[in-house]
């Protein structure tokens, strides 16, 4: 008796669902459109499950096919990785990892911890992704990324959350502004207060403005931008302040804006790593894991900022 399954099945069907129709992936894969279809159909059949409906000319997944496509994934992507190992010398990693890291750690993080991960690891192949706290949860739980680098929400049952460090919210301002000399700022200051903030599409906006609330300040928005680089450069010229980790001044000295510690409630916030449950068998996940556990602390910990002098 066949298995249901065979590992050009799992080939097949994620280039169909990817390309939404059997003739463009029998084109992406250098076969025939009936032959694609035909294998479909054997996998179909030796599962007992719908994979794929029609709508128009379009192919989509059915609820099990979706399920089916984040195991897909998953599966080959560890096969991926099993073969590359083999290959290897003793002791040495290869391999493809795929991070994701949300905006605000992407420039005071990645730069130092690729320079470190590429010394280390030379063979593994890493793809770096900027993307936003709710799309690394997807990502992960899709099979389509490996680890997340960003804040702990803890939203997602099927994610492993690791506290790496903790940083805390603070007003970076410019040299332009007023309040450039304090050392300290009360919250309850900010109140109708000029400030440049992200779109509400960032998991950091929405946390900003549950502090505000909580806090029953209600600042005076300037500008919404969805660019972190955009809003610090027009701090200055806008003559206005942002409501950000302190993090985020980390590699961007050449802007010479400041961190300024603000005294309230609830201003800190967790930093760490995200990986799908049961990832721990992947090596290279094992390997950044134990990077990142030793060095972003170290990372946090050796930043200066102007408010803690």
């Amino acid at each position: 008796m066949h298995d249901p399954i065979e590992i050009r099945h799992l080939r097949y069907f994620l280039a169909v669902a990817e390309a939404g129709s059997f003739s463009r992936a029998a084109d992406r894969l250098g076969m025939s459109q009936p032959s694609v279809s035909q294998q479909m159909r054997d996998l179909e059949t030796g599962l007992r499950v719908s994979l794929f409906q029609r709508r128009g000319k379009r192919i989509l997944l059915t609820p099990t096919g979706l399920i089916f496509q984040e195991h897909a994934r998953v599966i080959l992507r560890q096969l991926e990785n099993f073969l590359q190992e083999l290959s290897s010398e003793p002791g040495e990693l290869r391999g493809a990892l795929h991070v994701g890291v949300v905006p605000i750690l992407n420039v005071a993080l990645m730069p130092d911890l690729l320079g470190l991960f590429a010394a280390d690891h030379p063979r593994i192949s890493l793809t770096v992704e900027e993307i936003s706290s709710t799309g690394i949860e997807t990502a992960l739980e899709e099979g389509r990324m490996d680890v997340g680098l960003g804040f702990l929400t803890r939203h997602s049952p099927n994610l492993r959350y690791e506290r790496l460090c903790t940083d805390e919210f603070a007003l970076i301002v410019s040299k332009a502004h007023p309040w450039w000399k304090r050392r300290v700022i009360q919250f309850s200051e900010l109140h109708q207060q000029r400030l440049l903030q992200l779109s509400d599409s960032f998991v950091m906006r929405r946390m900003t403005d549950q502090i505000c609330l909580n806090h029953q300040v209600r600042p005076r928005t300037v500008a919404e931008l969805n660019a972190i680089e955009t809003l610090l450069r027009s701090l200055a010229p806008v003559k206005a302040a942002a409501l950000m980790p302190k993090i985020v001044l980390r590699g961007r000295e050449s802007l010479k804006l400041k961190a300024i510690r603000l005294q309230g409630k609830k201003l800190a916030l967790e930093i760490g790593l995200l990986r799908l449950k049961g990832s721990g068998s992947n090596s290279t996940v094992r390997a950044f894991t134990k990077l990142a556990q030793a060095a972003v602390p170290r990372m946090i910990k050796k930043a200066t900022w102007p408010s803690t002098r």
